[in-house]
C-alpha cells in the first residue's frame, strides 16, 4: 500500500516586525556609543598631541630664558656703573625714555613691563613684556696652557681720539687679533666703565670706535665716555640679548651686535622660538621677597618718571616667566587649543659685583 508523502521541511517562521526594529534599535545604540567613545578618545588625544607639542615648543623658549637669565651679570659691573650717552640704551631697546638729560646707566639686567601689543591676544589692547640681559662673552680673548683656557679682559691703554675724530684703543699686548668688528664691547677703568661698538680694527694694535655705529652707542671725542676711563683698563666682549613678543605672536630672543661685518651692517639677529604667543609676562622676586613688574620704575610703577630707582635691578633674585601660547589649529568648535607654562629662574650673578 503506497504512504502519502510528507513535508520534509516542517512548519517554519522568521523574524517578527517588532523584533527586527528592536534589533536595529539596539544595533544603532550601540554603534552610537562606540562611535562616541571613539570619538571622544580622538578628539581628547588630538587634545593632548596639541598641548604636548605647545609645551615642548615653550620649554625650548624657557631653556633659553633660564640660560640667559642665570648668566645676567656673569662678568660685568654691577655696582660700578655701566654709562652710555642720554637715551641711548632706550632707544635701541624701545623702551620709556628717562626723565633727565645726564648719562644713562646700563645695569646687567633691563625691564620692559607692558612695552608691545599683540594682535593673537583676544582681550584688545594687552602688551606684552620684555627684558634684556648683559654679560660677559665667556669665549673671547681665551688664555691658557694645557687644555686649560679662560677668557681673558685684554689689558688696555686709554682711548684717544684720532684726526677723523675716531676713538681708538690699542691694547698693552700691542695687538688687536682678539677683537673684531661690530662686537660689542665693555670698557672699564678707574673712573667706571662704558659700552662701545667696535666699528673697524686699524692695522694690527688699534681698534677704533666711531660714531653712527648700528647700535647708535658711541659717541666719540674728548666729551664722550669711552675717553672718560682712565688707566689701569680693560675691554671685554659682552653678549646683549633682548627676549620680546613681536605683533604677530612670536617669543624672540634678539641678539645684540657680535655678528660678522657684512653690507649692510647688522645691528642685530633675531631667533624666533615660540610662535603662537598670545600674552607674555615677567615677574621680578626681589631680595626681600617682593614681586615688582618693573623694579626701576618706582614706587608710582611707571617707568620714565623722577621716582624711577634703577640701582633696585641689582636687587632681583629670580625672575618668572609666563607664556601664554595658542595652536593654529582649531578643535571641533572652531577653537585653538591653549596652554600656559610659568617658569622661575634664579639671577645667580647679581649678588657677586664683577669689579
Amino acid at each position: 500500500m503506497r504512504k502519502p508523502i510528507s513535508n520534509a521541511c516542517g512548519s517554519q517562521s522568521g523574524f517578527t516586525l517588532l523584533e527586527m526594529v528592536i534589533s536595529m534599535t539596539l544595533f544603532l545604540i550601540v554603534t552610537g556609543l562606540i562611535w562616541g567613545a571613539l570619538n571622544a578618545a580622538r578628539t581628547g588625544r588630538n587634545t593632548v598631541n596639541q598641548e604636548v607639542e605647545l609645551s615642548k615648543t615653550i620649554r625650548v623658549g624657557m631653556s633659553l630664558l633660564g640660560h640667559d637669565t642665570y648668566n645676567a651679570g656673569y662678568g660685568y659691573p654691577l655696582r660700578s656703573a655701566v654709562v652710555l650717552p642720554d637715551n641711548r640704551i632706550t632707544t635701541l631697546l624701545g623702551i620709556p625714555n628717562d626723565f633727565d638729560t645726564t648719562r644713562d646707566t646700563v645695569p646687567p639686567i633691563i625691564a620692559g613691563n607692558d612695552i608691545r601689543t599683540n594682535a593673537l591676544n583676544p582681550v584688545a589692547g594687552t602688551r606684552t613684556d620684555q627684558v634684556t640681559f648683559l654679560y660677559k662673552d665667556s669665549t673671547f680673548n681665551m688664555v691658557g696652557s694645557g687644555g686649560v683656557l679662560v677668557s681673558t679682559p685684554l689689558s688696555i691703554n686709554a682711548a684717544t681720539t684720532n684726526g677723523s675724530g675716531i676713538d681708538e684703543i690699542v691694547p698693552l699686548a700691542g695687538s688687536n687679533s682678539a677683537c673684531r668688528v661690530n662686537d660689542l664691547y665693555l670698557v672699564s677703568g678707574n673712573t667706571g666703565s662704558t659700552l662701545g661698538l667696535a666699528t673697524a680694527l686699524s692695522g694690527t694694535n688699534k681698534v677704533q670706535f666711531a660714531n653712527g655705529d648700528v647700535l647708535g652707542i658711541n659717541q666719540t671725542g674728548s666729551s664722550g665716555p669711552l675717553r672718560g676711563i682712565t688707566v689701569p683698563a680693560s675691554l671685554h666682549r659682552v653678549l646683549m640679548v633682548t627676549y620680546f613678543v613681536t605683533t604677530d605672536g612670536i617669543l624672540t630672543r634678539r641678539r645684540y651686535a657680535n655678528v660678522p661685518p657684512q653690507v649692510p651692517a647688522v645691528a642685530f639677529v633675531d631667533e624666533p622660538l615660540v610662535y603662537g604667543v598670545e600674552d607674555f609676562q615677567i615677574q621680578y622676586i626681589m631680595d626681600d621677597g617682593s614681586v615688582k613688574n618693573n623694579p626701576s620704575a618706582g614706587v608710582d610703577g611707571v617707568a620714565g618718571n623722577a621716582d624711577d630707582e634703577e640701582a633696585l635691578l641689582q636687587a632681583v633674585r629670580q625672575i618668572r616667566f609666563t607664556v601664554y601660547v595658542r595652536s593654529l589649529e582649531t578643535d571641533s568648535a572652531g577653537q585653538p587649543f591653549r596652554t600656559s607654562m610659568t617658569s622661575t629662574f634664579s639671577t645667580r650673578n647679581l649678588g657677586y659685583d664683577a669689579n
